[in-house]
């Protein structure tokens, strides 16, 4: 073995197996030497996998002793305060042959403690692992697992089922009350297989949430292969006919005799989240670059080690922060562009993240973008009306206001005929306009860096409210030529009586489309005069 790698190895086996080499039956089986040499070879198979990407990891980070009612949660991916009917006991941890462990575990005999998620597990596929233990001795028909709260009834896994006897008991999920604190009986969904009490068990179930009702996909895997991408053994045990809820959390129930204990409860989208290495923040990203532009800032880094799924991007005004928070990027993207007004310098950071938290921040980079005009506004459109054009557009970043253009000419030269303040993006000029003549316009935005270039030209033709006073009879068409563009309305009357005329519309508006347009009326009197109008 590598010289440098069997160092690591120690060290990391200082640190997940303290005081343990002293009692190696109550770790992994051989001597010292052999367990050294065995987290040598877990640790050579972890490489890529050493950072498990779970959005949640109890390692029971905690004081051995009484975990009581209220303590704070510690796991990284859980939140609030832990709920005990009675408390439980924090022991020394549970160890499985090749996968990393780390800190104590949980022990719970006669009562019910639960910790919360801060997202309920609802949608998707779901992978929750735990090391499991029941005390040795019989717990007969008692109930003593693992159960998952949804507010009513939910999963359950553990010791508990028939058959049973003095050394093994049937292993199983069942469906549960999991509200409150008090410990409960829970009634069987999928029978496992006979477990050994005394014996530690390595637990992978597979959630395949369906929203559609009572028909979510519960498998078990017991003692799977840790740090591969699946299993490597058969399921103990598939049920689909269950409706798991939204898991807000997970708890340890102990109904009767005995005790149970669980370590390493890990959630995660993959088998492989679950089962790698110990869960940690990635590394802090290095080679952090940024490069100015006009009103720009190009930032790029290097990936981050520890499976990152993504990157805070911070900046500052004053070397040393206090920075803030301006974007993100979704891993495995390595780059950033921030859209800073010019003029001044900006100090920046970056850092990464993962299901479990956050790194330190990179080093701190600078970078002084110059001030330039804001770009031209896009998407300006112009709507013809009544000796009138509406105008509309989309704003420039860093615009302060708006300079709007026109001219009869295509190609311009354009006059100023009116202006905005940011954000407004809209202007309807019926300043002297003519019905029939077309006119063009750009807008312009200014900004602190001054006036910017002109937007792409469009052009509108006011067109004049066209009526037709006609009188037909029944089942003769009304016709006129429709403008593009331009939206009419056809109505009738009884008689004209001047302004006393009163007018229905004849059906709905009919949009213009540069031919000669037919509306026939079936009706006839009192449907005696019409009239055909623009109404835009």
């Amino acid at each position: 073995m590598n010289l440098a790698m069997n160092m690591i190895a120690q060290t990391t086996l200082t640190r997940l197996f303290p005081a343990r080499c002293a009692n190696s039956a109550n770790s992994l089986p051989g001597p010292c030497t052999m367990l050294t040499f065995l987290a040598s070879l877990a640790l050579l198979a972890m490489a890529g996998v050493a950072h498990a990407a779970v959005t949640g990891y109890e390692s029971f980070n905690y004081a051995t002793g009484s975990l009581a009612n209220g303590a704070p949660a510690t796991g990284a991916g859980f939140t609030g305060n832990w709920n005990c009917g009675a408390a439980g006991t924090v022991i020394s941890g549970l160890t499985y042959t090749g996968l990393p462990v780390t800190n104590n575990a949980l022990s719970s005999g006669g009562g019910r403690q639960f910790v919360s998620l801060p997202s309920p597990l609802s949608s998707g596929t779901k992978w929750i692992s735990f090391l499991f233990k029941t005390s040795a001795g019989n717990p007969g028909a008692n109930i003593n697992g693992v159960y998952f709260p949804n507010g009513g009834t939910g999963l359950w896994f553990g010791f508990g089922l028939n058959p049973y006897s003095q050394t093994q008991g049937q292993l199983g999920i069942g469906s549960m009350n999991t509200a409150g604190t008090a410990a409960l009986g829970a009634a069987s969904l999928q029978q496992l297989g006979l477990g050994t009490y005394g014996n530690t068990y390595l637990v992978a179930m597979q959630i395949q949430f369906n929203t559609s009702g009572n028909n979510d996909a519960i498998t078990v895997y017991l003692n799977p292969l840790p740090n591969q991408a699946t299993p490597g053994v058969t399921a103990a045990g598939t049920y689909g006919a269950f409706d798991v809820g939204a898991i807000s959390g997970v708890g340890l129930n102990v109904q009767g005799a005995g005790s149970i204990m669980v370590d390493e409860i890990r959630i995660g989208d993959t088998y492989a989240d679950v089962v790698g290495g110990i869960a940690t923040a990635p590394d802090a990203p290095t080679g952090l670059n940024a490069t100015p532009g006009a009103n720009q800032v190009s930032l790029s880094w290097t990936a981050a080690t520890g499976s990152p799924t993504g990157y805070n991007v911070k900046r500052s005004t004053v070397s040393g922060g206090s920075y803030t928070v301006i974007g993100t990027a979704a891993a495995p993207a390595v780059t950033y562009n921030d859209y800073i007004l010019g003029g001044q310098t900006y100090y920046y950071v970056v850092s990464a993240i993962n299901g479990t938290g956050e790194s330190t921040n990179s080093l701190e980079v600078s970078a002084a973008p110059t001030l330039a005009a804001p770009a031209a506004p896009s998407g300006l459109t112009g709507t013809a009306g009544n000796a009138q054009v509406a105008l509309s557009w989309t704003g420039s970043t860093f615009a302060t206001g708006y300079n709007v253009k026109r001219s009869t000419a295509s190609g311009g030269p354009y006059n100023p005929i009116g202006t905005t303040t940011a954000p407004t993006v809209t202007l309807t000029d019926s300043n002297g306009l003519n019905n029939g003549t077309t006119y063009y316009y750009v807008v312009s935005a200014t900004g602190e860096g001054g006036p910017g270039p002109d937007s792409s030209p469009v052009s509108a033709t006011p067109v004049a409210p066209i009526p037709l006073l006609i009188t037909i009879a029944p089942g003769v068409g009304i016709t006129w030529f429709a403008s593009n563009s331009v939206t009419y309305q056809v109505q009738w009357s009884s008689a004209l009586l001047g302004t006393n005329t009163i007018w229905n519309s004849l059906g709905g508006s009919i949009a213009g489309n540069g031919a000669t347009n037919t509306v026939f009326d079936p009706v006839g009197p009192p449907h005696n005069v019409y009239q055909v109008f623009s109404i835009q």
